[in-house]
């Protein structure tokens, strides 16, 4: 789990709202501006690029904060008779989390699509549902959501009501939970805008500036993804070409550098099929990235991989790349027979007719930066030579 995005980023971003929100009789008139721009600023910032990027839950987040955020300021003390003020609070508190816990655990569908339009539309008529239950009045409904019913002090006279904290804390467990299992950067970004908006719930006159940090690290967990997503490859997890070439690029001093290729893989897509050639990618993938020594593995192209070691020289990993070879080919891979159940009995019997078990082996190829080879683009050739020669020689061996 990468601490940065998901911990250190959002948790600043909440400090300074603290801060912001504790000293804003206090602030210059130039931030003062600022902050009364800042949720406009999120909110428009944050639709555009969720789609431009096809992030639709994240799009529809920013809505359920900003229709938050608007009932708040239209219906807060001194604007709004006391009864309805309460009343539109404690609604949002209970509507905005259980919001937050659908979009984070749906699947990502987009936001111009049906599906997208429809999760919008539920989101569009919840303010209007209750401010019919308003109008209409409906006693019993109106006294629940205002009620209180927790043991001790959950929350003071004129705070969140009960309902409202139980929606919190079950939807704060449920995403939470999915961060842990997930751990994506967008689930972990959905669990603070959780925290940030039940702050903005509870701290005296900081609705908007805590709403808005919610949507704000919403829209930071956005842009690490989609970078993220540039720099790693989709099916294997690993580093991409875009990654290797910018890391290469600011290569000095002593390192080197071993190109890695699947032997016969064509032979094993043609045959098998691309599903199969998907799961040896993985295999070897998982391989590649357990290698030690201080290496950094990629998948550069197709069924080619490359491996760099920093202030390594090449006698130095030849060692690692020998144990690489040796346990993909000692990994073998078997396939799904056709009368294997898809999921794992209780009892298991020999089988009378096992299934198809293919032998994987890799080639590698390995370069060092010195005096003949002195830039990066070099010791990368080079490596790509020895691979090739270790292909020539018969495949499954390092040549370097």
């Amino acid at each position: 789990m990468r601490v940065v995005p998901t911990v250190i980023v959002p948790a600043c971003l909440l400090a300074l709202t603290a801060l912001a929100a504790r000293e804003s009789g206090r602030l210059p008139e130039e931030a003062a501006a600022f902050l009364r721009l800042y949720p406009w600023l999120v909110a428009t910032a944050g639709v555009l690029l969720g789609l431009w990027f096809r992030r639709g839950r994240v799009v529809l987040a920013l809505v359920a904060l900003s229709l938050a955020g608007l009932t708040l300021a239209r219906f807060a003390p001194g604007t709004a008779g006391i009864e309805v003020g309460r009343y539109a609070r404690n609604a949002v508190a209970l509507l905005l989390p259980l919001d937050l816990a659908w979009l984070a655990l749906a699947r990502e569908r987009g936001t111009l699509t049906a599906s997208g339009l429809a999760r919008l539309g539920v989101l569009a008529v919840q303010p209007a549902a209750a401010a019919f239950l308003w109008i209409s009045y409906h006693p019993g409904a109106v006294a629940w959501l205002e009620s209180r019913f927790l043991p001790g002090r959950a929350s003071p006279e004129g705070a969140v009501a009960h309902p409202a904290l139980v929606a919190y804390a079950a939807a704060l467990v449920t995403v939470g939970l999915a961060w842990a299992v997930r751990r994506t950067t967008l689930d972990a970004s959905f669990t603070w805008a959780l925290i940030a908006s039940f702050l903005g719930l509870v701290v005296a006159g900081a609705a908007t500036p805590y709403l808005a940090t919610a949507g704000l690290i919403l829209v930071v967990a956005l842009l690490e993804t989609t970078l993220s997503m540039a720099f790693r490859d989709g099916l294997t997890s690993l580093p991409s070409r875009r990654a290797f070439d910018e890391t290469v690029a600011q290569l000095s001093g002593r390192f080197a550098i071993a190109m890695v290729d699947i032997d016969h893989f064509k032979a094993v897509n043609d045959q098998y099929g691309h599903d199969v050639g998907d799961q040896v990618l993985r295999m070897v993938a998982a391989r590649l990235a357990a290698v030690r020594g201080g290496a950094r593995s990629f998948r550069v192209g197709g069924e080619e991989f490359a491996i760099l070691f920093p202030k390594r020289r090449a006698k130095e990993v030849k060692a690692e790349l020998e144990s690489l070879r040796a346990a993909v080919a000692a990994s073998g891979f078997a396939l799904r027979a056709p009368d294997r159940p898809t999921r794992k009995p209780k009892r298991t019997a020999p089988r009378r007719h096992p299934g198809t078990t293919i032998s994987v082996t890799v080639s590698i190829g390995v370069a060092e930066r010195g005096t003949r080879l002195t830039s990066p683009e070099e010791v990368v050739k080079a490596a790509d030579d020895a691979l090739y020669r270790a292909k020539r020689a018969g495949r499954d061996r390092v040549v370097g």
